[in-house]
């Protein structure tokens, strides 16, 4: 069947969770999963740098926003700018107020996981910073896309994805690969829910670690999440036919229902 150009190919769900951090403390020998999914923090750090030259270079030749003008689109955005304002504003307020995520206490300060619609890991950012810095989403798209198709285009769910695409338009990120990402928000973002119910699960899935991981070293927390990940990978994998089975049983269930309904008409 043809399906439209702007159709997605994959759909993957962003989100970053705060109660995954480790305490200030030296760090241990090194120690890598052979299948890690975490982004390699030399890659992470030159993300970071790279987004905040982009800015100060840019940010000096960007005219002071006028507060009297109208409101308007701004670029291919199809938000208003008010709405864009209005979501910045009380993102930036809810950032500011993550103390228990400083880094004067903790070294990791959170996670931010990309998965799939299937609710399989795919790739996490190791967060060392205070609040949910941009470059951490950036970077793993960023990777994403360096393991996809050139085709290949992807529907995004993240929270607080109006203000990624707002950022990508206004600095040039992504800029490769921006006219293949479709940004999705869900209705919820208004009442300060979350996107994507698979990373709900995932952070639920490892939560029971949550007191381990603050006190141990830096390669080890990183190893056992993925030993983690790579055990709850193996797990639906070996679980799929089942689930195809219950799928396609509830498919069947739901056809001869619709079949009795229209033999009656």
């Amino acid at each position: 069947d043809e399906r439209p150009d702007d159709d997605p190919d994959a759909i993957v769900c962003i989100d970053a969770c705060f109660t995954q951090k480790r305490n200030r403390q030296a760090r241990d020998p090194p120690r890598t999963h052979p299948r890690t999914v975490f982004i390699p923090e030399a890659d992470a750090e030159a993300m970071e740098k790279h987004v905040e030259f982009i800015r100060s270079k840019r940010a000096r030749s960007i005219k002071k926003p006028n507060t009297e003008e109208p409101d308007h689109f701004e670029g291919s955005l199809r938000v208003p700018k008010s709405v864009l304002d209005g979501c910045k504003a009380g993102f930036t307020a809810a950032d500011s107020r993550r103390d228990k995520a400083s880094t004067q206490f903790f070294d990791d300060t959170a996670l931010m996981a990309l998965l799939c619609h299937h609710d399989v890991v795919l790739f996490i950012a190791n967060m060392r910073s205070a609040g949910e810095k941009q470059h951490y989403v950036i970077v793993l798209l960023e990777t994403l896309f360096q393991h996809l198709p050139l085709p290949y285009r992807v529907g995004l769910l993240y929270d607080i994805g109006c203000q990624t695409e707002r950022s990508c338009i206004k600095w040039n990120f992504l800029d490769r690969y921006i006219e293949r990402i479709s940004f999705g928000i869900s209705v919820f973002h208004a009442f300060g829910h979350h996107d994507g119910e698979g990373c709900e699960r995932f952070w639920h899935s490892i939560s029971r670690l949550i007191a381990y991981l603050q006190v141990c070293g830096y390669h080890q927390r990183l190893y056992t999440l993925d030993r983690q990940v790579d055990h709850a990978q193996r797990e639906t994998l070996e679980n799929l036919g089942a689930w195809l089975l219950r799928r396609w049983r509830h498919a069947l269930a739901k056809q001869m229902a619709a079949e009795s309904i229209l033999r009656e008409c």
